[in-house]
């Protein structure tokens, strides 16, 4: 993963410490974190795209949670909003009050790159 120090003004600074302040994320992990951002927003939250992000949290506060539509409406989402992952399947792996644990499993194909058999944890809390 290429890490780079930007100023305020996008202009490349090089800097001693080895924190830094923008993150450029490349590759496989790139879509870990694409999956993540549609997991953590609610639809129409985004102005822009009010498709992008998902609605289970409606599901979650109607009263009426059930894993299993959860799983299915957020591997619904992800695959809209990503085209180039197949066999999108989302489990809800912990479920408390206070926050929800999902494992997303997923094939990337993006036509000149295919990754099989992938998944990532995701964590939102409510």
């Amino acid at each position: 993963m290429a890490l780079k120090d930007f100023s305020i003004t996008l202009q490349k600074i090089k800097t001693s410490s080895s924190t830094n302040d923008v993150g450029i994320v490349t590759g496989f992990n790139a879509i870990t974190q694409y999956i993540e951002n549609i997991a953590k927003t609610q639809k129409g939250e985004v102005p822009s795209d009010v498709n992008f992000g998902s609605d289970y949290f409606n599901y979650i506060f109607s009263g009426n949670a059930d894993a299993g539509v959860m799983e299915l409406k957020l591997a619904a989402d992800i695959s809209s909003k990503i085209p180039e992952l197949v066999d999108v399947k989302v489990n809800v792996v912990n479920f408390t009050d206070t926050v929800v644990t999902f494992e997303v499993f997923y094939s990337l194909n993006n036509g000149i790159t295919k990754q099989q058999n992938s998944s990532c944890f995701i964590e939102v809390k409510l």
